[in-house]
């Protein structure tokens, strides 16, 4: 059903549509409430909408501007269909400049960006016990839409119906030990990743162990207990970030390739293990996990990551590809953000609370979006030369937001922060020619 909004200032909202979805998981239905826009706001303005969402009783409200909506025939097809039939298409639908827009391959492309941003924090939820009920239930969640999704054709060689069992399983399985079920849905994103075909022409690149000039093999020392640790299971230690290109960094991330990624994580479980008192952020996996994910992911590992252990295949990809999921990666954490602001409004996190490092990292989502989109150019860029870049574009300072999502009002940091992410996806599409308006057929 649809109603229509008055009480709000003119030329904002234009309609509010609620939404019934099926019982998941979760056993029971639930409401969504579309919030269609006239224009682009502002984040101060869009603050307010959620406010007045708040006195409205709406439930999940979820603001969509112009842009989302018109950028989802892109990046989320079967979210523009549904507006369409209602009534609520945009001006326009575009598609991408240099790759094939065939509707199948959008869908499959929403559906992998989606699933690679949820399981790529596994190992993190594992080794750093970075996890919460909340963490938990939108790995559901997304599991959950995969087997829908596959019980429809999406995901072939992939069985929905079964995985969506798992999921019912899993979720309602009690006395379970975090480590097991964490593992559990480790197995089933793997499940389902390597059920995706990549329709990119992909080439492989060997990652082997390369002499380091001496300050480097200092600053890397912690190899020797990393095997000690796992054992002969260890194939290929990959550094990349900050601790490869600066000579200041907070922490360490690298790939773990290993034989048996199970076993090293059970290992591994809740050690969060430090070198020199810096965090090693580890991702483990397996050759062919690592393959896989690498083909989903939004960049090239060989083109910024440094092998100081061992020797790896990876993936080659286009630039073309590289920058299309960029920002598809960009529209999902943007579509998550929307969805926090509720959440958050009002909220003041303790400190010691695992809900401030969620909201500071979502307020730095466009920073992240930079990077990697220059970065998929072969244009890296440091933190603060992306800081930098973002406040030129849209006046979007984002150590200055990370410190309000954690420490003062974060649904206002993410407000602000889902506007930025908007005009930094626009402004990267500008530079670097992803995407387009969608051309009349002839």
């Amino acid at each position: 059903m649809s109603a229509r909004v008055t009480d709000v200032a003119p030329g904002m909202v234009r309609e509010v549509t609620v939404v019934e979805r099926p019982p998941t998981w979760r056993g029971t239905p639930f409401s969504l409430s579309y919030v269609h826009l006239d224009r682009e706001v502002s984040g101060t303005e869009l603050l307010e909408i959620h406010r007045w969402a708040s006195r409205a009783q709406l439930e999940n409200p979820r603001v969509i501007s112009p842009f989302t909506l018109e950028w989802s025939s892109v990046f989320h097809p079967r979210f523009y269909r549904a507006a369409a039939q209602a009534g609520l298409a945009a001006q326009g639908a575009w598609e991408p400049v240099a790759v094939n827009a065939r509707d199948a391959g959008l869908q499959s492309l929403w559906l992998e960006s989606v699933l690679f941003l949820s399981a790529v924090t596994l190992s993190a939820a594992i080794v750093q016990s970075r996890f919460s009920e909340g963490t938990l239930a939108s790995k559901y969640d997304r599991l959950w839409q995969a087997g829908r999704l596959a019980t429809r054709g999406l995901v072939p060689g992939l069985q929905g119906e079964r995985l969506m069992q798992d999921v019912e399983a899993m979720a309602s399985a009690p006395g379970i030990p975090d480590l097991e079920r964490l593992l559990a849905i480790r197995r089933r994103f793997e499940e389902v990743i390597a059920c995706f075909e990549h329709p990119a022409p992909v080439t492989g690149v060997n990652m082997a162990q390369t002499a380091l000039p001496a300050g480097m093999r200092a600053r890397f020392a912690f190899v020797d207990e990393l095997k000690e640790r796992i054992g002969g299971k260890l194939v290929c230690v990959i550094v990349y970030g900050s601790s490869v290109n600066s000579r200041h960094f907070a922490d360490y991330d690298l790939v773990l390739v290993v034989e048996d990624p199970e076993a090293v994580l059970r290992r591994l479980y809740a050690s969060s293990p430090v070198f020199r008192g810096k965090e090693l952020n580890v991702g483990v996996y397996s050759p062919d996990e690592l393959w896989r994910m690498q083909c989903l992911s939004g960049d090239n590992l060989a083109g910024y990551g440094l092998c100081i252990y061992g020797e790896a295949r990876v993936p080659a990809k286009p630039v073309d590809d590289l920058l299309l999921r960029n920002l598809s990666f960009g529209i999902v954490r943007q579509r998550q953000q929307l969805g926090m602001i509720a959440a958050a409004l009002g909220d003041t996190p303790d400190p010691a609370d695992d809900r401030r490092n969620l909201y500071e990292y979502f307020a730095k989502i466009p920073a992240n979006i930079a990077k990697g989109t220059f970065g998929a150019a072969g244009q890296r860029l440091t933190k603060e030369e992306a800081h930098q870049w973002i406040e030129s574009v849209c006046g979007f300072q984002t150590p200055r937001m990370q410190q309000l999502a954690g420490t003062g009002e974060p649904g206002r940091a993410l407000a602000e922060s889902a506007v930025a992410t908007g005009a930094v996806l626009r402004a990267l599409n500008e530079r670097f020619n992803i995407v387009r308006p969608l051309r009349a057929s002839s």
